[in-house]
């Protein structure tokens, strides 16, 4: 897996450090993660960062195990320490405790290549989109434009939040595996909401798809198409990421 794009605009373009996206990979890696921070709770930057890190720690081990939902609540355990460390440094007020007490969420995008197959998880309103072999525009979890006004499963750093996680709202949110013949070509686009949004909403009106123009885009070319497409109202104003991979 080669990650050829990893392109991010924030919300409010002068204050870069308040973007609440996160793509993460290692070279030579066999898994990389997406997740977008939840502007609502208590530090979901930091919890984006991590959620991203933990994922692909666990997967690029050689013997990383199966995709499910063992997998996610691993990740979590993998995730919450880390993440209850950082802020015992930063919740030094009776407020920022109490932010915190309340949870940080985030989604997750989480990609392994296989040899033959790549495998992919998601939680949330972070997509993967792909061309399949007839042409045609694929996405998951989320597959319709209309889909995007409903609130979304997101991780919670708290584990109050797994009954709702692996019960009610299971069917939001899963896993899959998508042999690599069916992607035309062997590529695989990931992006945080606003983007995915758009992308599919072109889609449904059988208007031009902006891939191969975002994937010939260096960091200020993306930045100046989110602005002027966020200005037009096409683009829903929100930290907007995207990434291109390409699996051999």
């Amino acid at each position: 897996m080669k990650i050829l794009r990893s392109l991010t605009a924030p919300k409010e373009p002068d204050h870069p450090e308040s973007n609440e996206d996160f793509f993460f990979w290692e070279a030579q890696g066999k898994a990389c993660a997406m997740s977008d921070g939840a502007s609502d709770s208590f530090d979901s930057r930091s919890w984006a960062h991590i959620l991203c890190q933990s994922f692909t720690q666990i997967y690029n081990q050689v013997a990383a195990p199966r995709l499910d939902d063992k997998c996610v609540a691993l990740v979590l355990s993998v995730a919450r320490p880390f993440f209850e460390k950082q802020l015992k440094a930063i919740t030094t007020s009776w407020s920022k405790q109490l932010a915190a007490s309340r949870g940080s969420f985030a989604s997750l995008l989480g990609v392994i290549d296989q040899p033959h197959q790549v495998s992919i998880l998601a939680v949330g309103d972070t997509i993967a989109v792909w061309m399949d072999s007839q042409g045609q525009l694929r996405s998951f979890t989320l597959r319709k434009s209309l889909e995007f006004s409903k609130n979304p499963v997101l991780l919670g750093s708290e584990t109050k939040t797994d009954s709702l996680l692996f019960g009610s709202e299971h069917s939001r949110w899963g896993f899959i595996t998508i042999p690599k013949i069916e992607l035309q070509p062997k590529k695989l686009f990931l992006m945080t909401d606003a983007l995915g949004h758009y992308v599919l909403s072109q889609y449904e009106k059988n208007r031009p798809l902006p891939l191969d123009l975002l994937s010939s885009m260096n960091q200020s070319d993306f930045q100046s198409w989110v602005l002027s497409h966020r200005q037009s109202g096409e683009l829903h104003k929100d930290d907007t990421t995207f990434a291109l991979l390409a699996l051999d």
